[in-house]
């Protein structure tokens, strides 16, 4: 039946890791698995092992790093308890690159204390002691002290270990309630005095521990600690204090159900009545027997039958005794067949634990190696193609720049050819033409010819070098503009008045049919300009006797205002339109050889697009043209 329940359980718990990885309740099964490991550490390590192990594997399924870090200084304290110090301190330095990991002070301080207890080595203690002093953690402070009086004890440092263990002591002087540890420790320093030979000192901590126990309201604790006492007191040859001692610890024992403690003071009361009472000594090791049996403590029961043959023999009944010798050696080898199979059980869980875990490292530095790699391809590509993008936005850029610089360049092969023919025929011209009036005498006819045309040269000369001057200072400074609210009329009638004696010397009308109450939201110097030079450009290429006319319509659809400058002249090429729109200069006659520039226009289309407006051309050769501007009207 016994194994039918334990192959249920195996089945149970191979199964509840799965499930418990699917469900929301990993957290918790991790702990039970822990708590498990723990409450098995000391008598069975193989279960120990074994429910470690299984926490480990939830946990890893479920990443719960933390936790991990926790069961593997786990498994680290199992195999350490058993003289397995290589696991050991494999299974630790894992758990400290976890906590480390995870920034965890608490948990890399006890790793350093069990280093530091299985190794004896004082800089652990100090690492982990430096941890618990920063966080103001005294629970750790005196694990740490406790380790270390461990790690003296183990060397034979028996003063260094109470000195420690006495540091750990006064760390629970100011607290209110005193845990089952701080009497655990008490009866471990009682311990090393009666080592000593001092047991004076060593009672004063057993009857401490007692009073302070009883007064805690913990009497489990404190029967065992009456126990101790009555052990000092044998030693001291005081078997009626002793026997005293061990009644009050049973009746307390059998007050609080304690079992275990209740065959202890059996044993030892049985011991003191060898002598003097054979008899109730019998009946005392029976009862203990009975609890030790019902305990399962194959232990107790061995040190019963050791002490009843004890008896038997005192009392010369050799069958008796040599039965208890025989049931005390049969205990004795199963005991040692069972921990000799539980060692080696816990030792080959550990090694499989610790070979899968290297597989799985293995794996993961595989993985990190081909996520390294792929990382690295990926990079080389992103950088391949940054540098093709790079390099398509500078050839890009490049060709942009060449079209510019040609542009650049045609705006001064022809602005040199301006200033070169231009301004300097006329300039030329008109020298000749004073150099003549200087030295003949001419009738008034023809003097009033020159005069004429002597206008017509400096006329020409000063709107050329009024259009250099606007180009030179948009070149230099950029097109600032200054836009205003402003109503466009006046503005128009102050360039026909000013261009009216031009067309009046061609015969030509200009008709101003702009509508009312039209505002614009622009530069207004640079709408005056744009005008007056789109009303030049028309008298210009208009023939004699025809009509230029300036008009505007406000656009429903958009917030602008359409300017419309059309005359009857010789029109525009196709080719023209094309060298208009391309924002290049060239120099063209009007319909009686005025010459132009062209850098009005291209001053105009500057001006037009620093103000956000648009312009653009209808033209049929001898048929005339339209120049269209839209600027942006002001919001009412």
């Amino acid at each position: 039946m016994r194994s039918l329940h334990l192959l249920l359980s195996a089945l149970c718990l191979y199964w509840m890791p799965c499930a418990f990885a699917q469900s929301g309740d990993a957290t918790g099964q991790i702990r039970r698995y822990l708590a498990l490991s723990r409450q098995f550490e000391k008598e069975q390590p193989d279960s120990a092992v074994y429910y470690a192990g299984l926490g480990v594997t939830l946990a890893e399924k479920t990443k719960k790093e933390t936790l991990l870090a926790d069961l593997l200084l786990q498994l680290g304290e199992v195999n350490m308890r058993h003289h397995h110090t290589d696991l050991a301190r494999q299974f630790y330095n894992k758990a400290l690159g976890l906590f480390r990991r995870q920034h965890d002070a608490g948990g890399v301080a006890r790793t350093y204390d069990a280093l530091g207890l299985l190794d004896a080595d004082t800089a652990d203690f100090g690492r982990a002691m430096q941890y618990y002093r920063d966080s103001r953690d005294s629970s750790g402070i005196i694990t740490t002290y406790i380790a270390m009086g461990k790690a003296a004890q183990q060397k034979g440092r028996q003063e260094q270990a109470i000195s420690h263990y006495l540091r750990a002591l006064a760390q629970y002087e100011h607290r209110e309630h005193r845990p089952e540890a701080y009497y655990s420790l008490l009866e471990t320093v009682g311990r090393l005095y009666e080592a000593k030979g001092d047991t004076a000192t060593a009672m004063h901590y057993f009857r401490s521990g007692i009073r302070d126990s009883l007064q805690e309201g913990l009497p489990e604790t404190a029967v065992h600690l009456m126990n101790a006492e009555g052990e000092i007191l044998e030693q001291q040859h005081e078997e009626k204090r002793a026997l005293a001692v061990y009644k009050q610890a049973l009746a307390e024992a059998r007050r609080q159900h304690q079992a275990d403690e209740q065959a202890e003071a059996l044993l030892h009361i049985a011991g003191i009545l060898k002598q003097t009472d054979a008899k109730s000594s019998i009946t005392d090791l029976k009862q203990a027997l009975v609890l030790a049996e019902k305990l399962r403590q194959p232990q107790l029961e061995a040190r019963i039958y050791a002490a009843l043959a004890a008896v038997y023999r005192q009392e010369k009944n050799y069958g008796e005794a040599m039965n208890a010798l025989e049931e005390q050696h049969r205990l004795v080898d199963s005991l040692l067949r069972t921990d000799t199979v539980k060692e080696i059980n816990a030792l080959e869980n550990s090694y499989a634990l610790e070979s899968s875990e290297e597989k799985v490292s293995n794996l993961q530095h595989i993985n990190r190696l081909e996520r390294w790699l792929l990382g690295c391809g990926a990079l080389v590509v992103l950088v391949i193609a940054v540098f093709l993008v790079l390099l398509w936005r500078y050839l890009r850029k490049s060709r942009r720049l060449n079209a510019e610089l040609r542009a650049s360049n045609r705006v001064k092969d022809t602005l040199f050819s301006v200033i070169g023919h231009d301004l300097k025929g006329p300039a030329a011209s008109a020298a000749q033409l004073f150099e003549l009036m200087e030295t003949e005498e001419l009738p008034p006819d023809e003097l009033k010819v020159m005069v004429r045309e002597l206008r017509k040269q400096t006329a020409a000369s000063l709107e050329l070098l009024q259009a250099l001057f606007e180009w030179g200072k948009a070149q230099l400074r950029g097109v600032t503009v200054q836009p205003v609210d402003f109503d466009p009329q006046p503005v128009v009638e102050r360039c026909v008045h000013l261009l009216g004696q031009q067309a009046a010397l061609k015969g030509i009308r200009i008709e101003n049919n702009l509508p009312e109450n039209l505002l614009l939201h622009a530069d207004a110097n640079h709408f005056e300009f744009i005008i007056r030079n789109l009303l030049s450009n028309a008298i210009k290429f208009s023939y004699e006797g025809g009509v230029v006319a300036v008009g505007a319509k406000a656009e429903k659809q958009a917030p602008e205002v359409v300017f419309a400058v059309s005359d009857q002249g010789v029109g525009i090429s196709d080719d023209q339109q094309a060298i208009f729109l391309s924002g290049n200069l060239k120099v063209s006659f009007g319909t009686q050889k005025e010459k132009g520039s062209g850098l009005g226009l291209l001053l105009t289309k500057d001006f037009v697009k620093a103000n956000g407006g648009r312009i653009w051309l209808e033209s049929e050769e001898g048929r005339g043209s339209t120049f269209f501007v839209a600027m942006p009207c002001a919001l009412r």
